[in-house]
């Protein structure tokens, strides 16, 4: 086996929940859900899909929300099959995020962050920045603008800024602890990733590679550790990509933290993201499976321990959620 793949664990991985695909559906791209812990799958037929289309699955795991080939915001049940289509088509692509609490959508769009409330009649708010997260329960967004990062009171408005700025900031995750926002930063020599601490404004820094991909940073459920990817040179028709998590609780340690290099693997960056299990235990990814060219979906734990989960066709783009049963 070459440097650029993984290596399959094949025992049990006890791992649970549900992840949300978009797979090769009869020739076309389609909605996928699987259960991680019996390895069965179920096409949801209701929703038209693209391959560029990216699930969201809902903090109960009951809905999936993603843009339809139409282009309009789409909302799926995972139990009845079942589509709501919402608004009017949008004018580009978009990567949905649902709120902790799942009465609400955001998704970003030419440095405008529109927020879609699914409780009542549907309202959409929009604010200039680029950016956007969930922190916490819901009742705070961090985003950036201007070059700083920003904290906002998602019920009276109020804005905080959390860092001085301004810096090239070219991706950002907060924590669901509500305590930690990350971001990937650029100076004239190399990217930076840095992490802030919301409540006391120190900031831990450390120079990475220009290859990491800042649309992946991921925090585990529990806040503990933080996941990204690093691309690296291209490889039998996709790029060589290596996974890193960093545990967050060594940032402000007096003996340091550095983050570590999981696993590498052939992927491609239109194809493949983190999504953490709902217990915290492993990341799914998309990547080529040996020589085939196919896309399947993977779990990585920290150990190092990669899982296949699909075996069939193409499966790219997943998320992970708890079983909506």
């Amino acid at each position: 086996m070459s440097e650029d793949e993984f290596a399959v664990v094949p025992e049990a991985h006890g791992l649970s929940g549900m992840i949300a695909c978009i797979s090769d559906q009869a020739g076309r791209p389609g909605l996928m859900i699987l259960d991680v812990s019996s390895g069965s799958s179920t096409a949801l037929m209701s929703v038209d899909c693209s391959w560029r289309s990216v699930p969201a699955v809902a903090p109960g795991g009951d809905r999936v929300a993603l843009q339809g080939a139409d282009g309009r915001l789409k909302v799926v049940s995972v139990v009845t099959d079942q589509t709501e289509s919402i608004g009017e088509p949008i004018p580009g692509l978009v990567t949905p995020s649902w709120s902790p609490g799942g009465d609400a959508i955001m998704y970003e769009l030419d440095a405008t962050v529109h927020v879609v409330s699914l409780s009542g009649t549907l309202s959409k708010s929009d604010f200039a920045a680029a950016n956007a997260a969930w922190m916490g329960d819901g009742s705070k967004t961090v985003f950036v603008a201007d070059g700083a990062l920003h904290a906002k009171d998602t019920w009276t408005g109020q804005t905080v800024k959390l860092t001085a700025g301004p810096d090239k900031i070219w991706g950002l995750a907060a924590s669901r602890d509500g305590v930690h926002a990350a971001y990937v930063a650029s100076d004239d020599d190399e990217a930076l990733l840095r992490v802030v601490d919301v409540f006391t404004g120190e900031t831990w820094e450390m120079r990475t590679s220009r290859g990491i991909w800042p649309w992946s940073l991921a925090w585990s459920p529990n806040g503990g550790s933080l996941a990204y990817c690093v691309g690296g040179p291209e490889a039998r028709g996709g790029q060589r990509v290596s996974v890193w998590m960093l545990d967050a609780r060594a940032i402000g340690a007096d003996d340091g933290c550095e983050p570590n290099a999981i696993v590498t693997f052939v992927s491609d960056p239109r194809c493949a993201g983190l999504a953490w299990s709902p217990d915290s235990k492993a990341v799914a990814t998309a990547a080529r499976t040996g020589e085939s060219g196919l896309y399947s979906v993977y779990a990585v734990d920290s150990a190092g321990g990669a899982h296949q989960l699909t075996s069939r066709g193409n499966c790219v783009l997943p998320d992970w959620g708890p079983s909506p049963i």
